[in-house]
């Protein structure tokens, strides 16, 4: 291949600058994107429905406050107050009764000197105490208990034991929920307040990173699509400069869409509200499920299984999505440079120039809108189920499908388009520069 890159230097030059930019541009934008992914799981993990429907302590934190609220507001008149009498005396009643055969049992049983003292002691007892007697005072006692239930102090004291029986119960049926991870979220991020502050302050962080990445994305590929252009306008057939520049912003592209997050799968209940005791509860931005992930992060999952299947289809995803396109970019620069007449070579020809079919990328797009779509439905009929099954029992239920594909599938696809065209170029102005050679 001839030479030119000596006729039109200032085109080289731009390109060169563009290059680097795109090069800065990738680099802050892969730091922004993990950065993007960190804080997402950090957030999804502080609002895990673990921690919130799943928490029987917060169930009792809810329940005590609404038991609190109705023995507070408690009022005892009329109908209700006389139903409640009625019941409390049918209590004494029976606990008077149950109170007096045993101790004639007692009285009654035992050695000849238990049974001796016992009848003794059981002749006091007639004589000093009628049980009917104390029986005739029971519409009293539910009155001075009816009384005693109107004063504030202790509405405060059968709150305190209610909500403590409840809290004895909980322990002894479930188990604690283990907070540690929590813990470290928000020691990682310095929160010092509480858990809600935490989510904002992740949650402000987070916006700005994605906000961030937007504006560096959109740069990255405008540089990048300046790069084509420029080569297609100045008609540099010959110049072999500028197809290794073309490949470095390609390989920069690559990089982009495999160290980033490509698909981000999300279920949240938004909202679960119901009635108990004719007061809310209420539980808001539960998360169910949350996977941000990178073609790397997928590859090292599949590997860590030590499954064979597993690992083979880690391979096989590392090379036709990654290891193929990197031997393109490095066979595009032979080619190019036609180093020791490699250009002739079949390998190099074929991963130069006919390798786009094989290598895969394309089809990894497919199959990421693929999964995209398949992950958004199914996560679709599930919340749908969860909201029909919740309006039987009549529980409010708002839902979310969190499931969006995120920058690194978009700068993937743009590595795929952007080789697809510089190849493209690449093969058209070598042809004609060896149809001009032939022709000298």
């Amino acid at each position: 291949m001839t030479n030119t890159a000596d006729r039109n230097p200032t085109v080289n030059a731009l390109l060169g600058v563009l290059l680097v930019l795109l090069a800065l541009l990738s680099w802050q934008l892969i730091g922004h994107m993990k950065t993007q992914q960190s804080l997402s799981q950090d957030l999804a993990e502080l609002r895990h429905v673990r921690y919130g429907m799943l928490n029987a302590d917060i169930w009792v934190n809810q329940v005590s406050e609404i038991v609190e609220n109705q023995v507070r507001d408690l009022e005892i008149q009329g109908a209700k107050r006389e139903s409640v009498r009625h019941a409390l005396e049918n209590i004494l009643d029976t606990l008077l009764t149950a109170a007096d055969e045993y101790v004639r049992l007692q009285n009654t049983t035992g050695d000849w000197w238990d049974r001796t003292t016992g009848r003794i002691k059981e002749g006091m007892r007639n004589t000093l105490m009628d049980i009917d007697t104390v029986k005739a005072g029971i519409p009293q006692y539910a009155d001075r208990i009816l009384l005693e239930l109107d004063k504030p102090e202790t509405r405060r004291q059968l709150s305190a034991f209610l909500v403590s029986l409840l809290s004895d119960i909980t322990e002894e049926t479930f188990g604690q929920v283990d907070d540690s991870v929590r813990q470290d979220i928000r020691e990682r991020h310095g929160c010092a307040g509480s858990i809600t502050e935490c989510k904002a302050l992740i949650n402000d962080r987070l916006a700005h990173h994605q906000g961030r990445s937007r504006n560096l994305a959109g740069l990255a590929l405008i540089c990048a699509l300046l790069m084509l252009l420029e080569v297609k306008h100045a008609g540099q057939a010959g110049n072999r400069a500028q197809w290794i520049l073309l490949s470095g912003a390609a390989g920069l592209l690559l990089a982009c869409g495999i160290l980033t997050p490509m698909i981000e799968v999300e279920a949240q209940i938004n909202q679960l509200s119901f009635t108990l005791m004719g007061e809310p509860v209420r539980f808001y931005n539960e998360v169910l499920y949350f996977q941000s992930k990178s073609i790397l992060d997928v590859v090292s999952i599949l590997t860590a299984t030590r499954e064979p299947d597993m690992v083979l289809v880690g391979v096989l995803l590392v090379t036709f999505s990654v290891a193929f396109p990197l031997l393109k970019l490095l066979a595009s620069i032979a080619y190019a440079y036609d180093l020791r007449g490699l250009r002739h070579n079949a390998f190099i020809e074929f991963f130069a120039l006919k390798s786009g079919k094989w290598s895969m990328a394309d089809v990894m797009v497919i199959a990421i809108l693929m999964a995209y779509i398949a992950f958004n439905g199914m996560i679709n009929s599930q919340l749908n189920l969860i909201s029909q099954g919740a309006r039987r029992a009549s529980v409010e239920v708002l839902t979310t499908n969190g499931t969006t594909l995120q920058l690194g599938f978009f700068m993937f696809l743009s590595f795929c388009l952007f080789s697809l065209l510089v190849s493209t170029l690449m093969e058209t102005a070598i042809s004609l520069d060896e149809t001009s050679t032939q022709r000298e």
